[in-house]
């Protein structure tokens, strides 16, 4: 694989392009506490990360308490969500410099698309994207190919010309049964001590690692 080719970049959205962990967290544990009565860890929480926000608490609540645990979902984060997300620093310099470059941003993310929406309208992040999939636009989630596949549509891309950015495993995942290279997003990962063992492109724990390794391959 000639990684200069790449045509497009594939960034995951928490974790990755953000830091939301506590915004996250914040709002499932308050369906837990409500619906459950009980306060859900956040390795429970994070276990079940994958599927968009609507498939998590239905199966968390059921379906006839879906849709209130979902308003109760969808109010902590929007009420929560300036002072408990922030971008990483120095991810904005990497989409700016690739698209400088020509080099295509995409966004495929688990949230669904209204929460995914709030928070790129919040930070202002949706100039920096030409395609964006959401969870609840595919039929299945990661560890799926679906999201990527379906980008890989919409921009004319070939497996080769992709890659993808994220944090965890499922990611990594998705990447493998899409055909396309992965690279792993440390600075704010729950798998850390799980990436050695993984066929990635490569692992960067920084944004600036990243940033010199982009402006090598496109200067």
């Amino acid at each position: 694989m000639r990684v200069g080719n790449f045509r497009c970049f594939v960034w995951d959205l928490d974790n990755t392009v953000i830091a939301s962990s506590r915004l996250l967290l914040g709002a499932f544990g308050e369906v837990g506490k409500k619906y459950l009565g009980k306060n859900l860890t956040p390795e429970e929480i994070v276990a079940m990360y994958g599927p968009p926000e609507g498939v998590v608490i239905e199966k968390m609540v059921g379906k006839e308490r879906k849709s209130e645990a979902l308003r109760d979902f969808y109010r902590f984060y929007l009420e929560n969500h300036d002072h408990l997300v922030e971008l990483f620093p120095g991810v904005v310099d990497i989409l700016r410099y690739l698209k400088s470059k020509k080099v295509s941003n995409a966004l495929f993310t688990s949230k669904g698309r209204r929460s995914a929406k709030i928070t790129l309208e919040k930070l202002k992040l949706d100039p920096f994207f030409d395609l964006v999939v959401c969870g609840d636009e595919v039929p299945r989630a990661k560890p799926a190919p679906d999201g990527l596949n379906l980008l890989m549509e919409r921009g004319d891309f070939t497996p080769e010309e992709v890659v993808f950015v994220g944090d965890s495993v499922l990611d990594w995942e998705a990447a493998q049964k899409a055909k396309v290279a992965f690279v792993f997003a440390g600075w704010d990962s729950f798998y850390r001590d799980r990436i050695s063992s993984l066929d990635v492109l490569r692992v960067f724990y920084s944004p600036e690692e990243f940033l010199n390794w982009v402006r090598e391959l496109y200067s």
